[in-house]
């Protein structure tokens, strides 16, 4: 079956409330184009886990809508499951097997199961066939949940910090070399991170959600051209530099103020100048820093 739209994963006022009072994931509308490789950003409990066990109808949602590769994630369930990859934070697996066991028995579920690419993915992961899979540390046990997951190839790939508890080395081989494999094949991948300054190397997209809001969505290069940090000086700095406009974050020291804008452009500049400011650096922002100033603003 072709996937018809142009995105993978797109919904509309999604909504997951567990009390009359708190929504844990609040009117998302979120779209994932198809080949991007998309990073769902957020801190601990922001609501990207229910968000993807809404996606795969691992979990009931409160209203809206949700399509994964332009299907009905309730009406086509079982469809989707069979065309998408999903691996989920500490996954748990048949620990009594062995890893070349775990493949035999998992490929038997799949007919676009590809044996070469399987074994390309056990070359790079570094996976000893004959360990049980409860012999392998929390990392080398992440990494057989991907291969499985990745194995037939699927439109879509699903990872829930997909990174946990892999070392720092391990996880930059995976970022690069594993997602960059389906990438290029044109295949689309979602993951969600709170490590966010992982993320910048590899996604070309990124998904911002903040107590269950999605508050940005969009490719990063966008984001960092919107989100500029402006160093200021006054001759004394003003209260009313609290309100500048666009302000998401401002911090003062001495006669100078540090504004994190939004929506940055040429207006802003004269809209500094007219606060008094006598001298203006406008520096530009890693996606970390943004991330920080989005979900964490603070007022001077």
């Amino acid at each position: 079956m072709v996937n018809n739209s142009n995105f993978a994963i797109e919904t509309t006022g999604l909504t997951k409330r567990y009390r009359r009072s708190l929504d844990a994931v609040s009117n998302l509308n979120l779209k994932v184009p198809v080949g991007s490789v998309y990073a769902f950003l957020g801190r601990n409990g922001a609501g990207k886990t229910t968000t993807i066990r809404i996606l795969l109808d691992l979990l009931d949602r409160t209203s809206g809508q949700a399509q994964i590769l332009g299907m009905d994630s309730v009406k086509k369930a079982l469809e989707i499951k069979r065309r998408v990859g999903y691996v989920s934070e500490g996954q748990k697996m048949y620990d009594w097997m062995k890893v070349d066991e775990i493949i035999w028995f998992c490929k038997g579920f799949y007919p676009d199961w590809d044996d070469d690419f399987t074994a390309e993915l056990k070359r790079k992961l570094e996976l000893p066939g004959s360990a049980r899979i409860k012999e392998l540390s929390r990392g080398m046990q992440a990494q057989v949940a991907l291969l499985l997951a990745m194995a037939y190839r699927p439109e879509l790939l699903i990872l829930d910090e997909p990174t946990a508890g892999m070392d720092v080395v391990v996880r930059r081989d995976f970022l690069e070399g594993v997602i960059d494999i389906i990438a290029q094949e044109g295949r689309t991948v979602f993951f969600s991170s709170h490590l966010v300054h992982e993320v910048e190397r590899v996604a070309d997209y990124v998904g911002i959600i903040d107590k269950g809001i999605l508050i940005y969505s969009g490719p990063i290069d966008d984001l960092k051209s919107r989100v500029k940090l402006l160093m200021l000086t006054f001759p004394s700095v003003p209260d009313s530099i609290r309100t500048f406009p666009g302000a998401i974050k401002v911090d003062r020291n001495g006669r100078q103020a540090a504004v994190t804008v939004d929506n940055y452009s040429d207006k802003t500049l004269t809209l500094a100048k007219e606060y008094g400011s006598t001298a203006i650096n406008v520096v530009d922002l890693g996606l970390e820093d943004i991330f920080i100033s989005m979900v964490s603003p603070e007022a001077a």
